[in-house]
């Protein structure tokens, strides 16, 4: 049995739960259908809204305590407004790939396909 964790770490940086060396996606976000290193296939894992909800969680979080910095510090709210939608922007596209990459080897690890 896989551990959990390596599992996780695997996802996290986006690679295949069973051998840990082939890229579990083709593009942004788009899952292969197997790992080109191992062939563990990747088929039927499905993630719908898991990944989108845990980036949610995890910029919003870090949105609202560097907005709240950013309201006490003496900045118009202009430039808040567009420091807070540019980090939220950046943050979430470079979060979601992983969340994704997680999700989808927690799925396969206990077999939810």
């Amino acid at each position: 049995m896989t551990d959990y964790w390596t599992v996780a770490k695997r996802g996290f940086i986006r690679r295949c739960p069973k051998c840990g060396d082939g890229h579990i996606f083709s593009g942004y976000i788009n899952l292969r259908d197997e790992c080109p290193a191992c062939h563990e296939s990747f088929r039927n894992i499905r993630t719908d809204d898991a990944a989108p909800w845990a980036t949610v969680l995890v910029v919003g979080h870090f949105a609202a305590g560097l907005i709240a910095g950013l309201i006490n510090s003496d900045v118009s709210s202009n430039e808040l407004t567009t420091i807070a939608v540019a980090f939220v922007l950046v943050a979430a596209a470079v979060t979601l790939p992983v969340m994704k990459g997680i999700f989808v080897n927690i799925n396969w690890v206990i077999g939810l396909r």
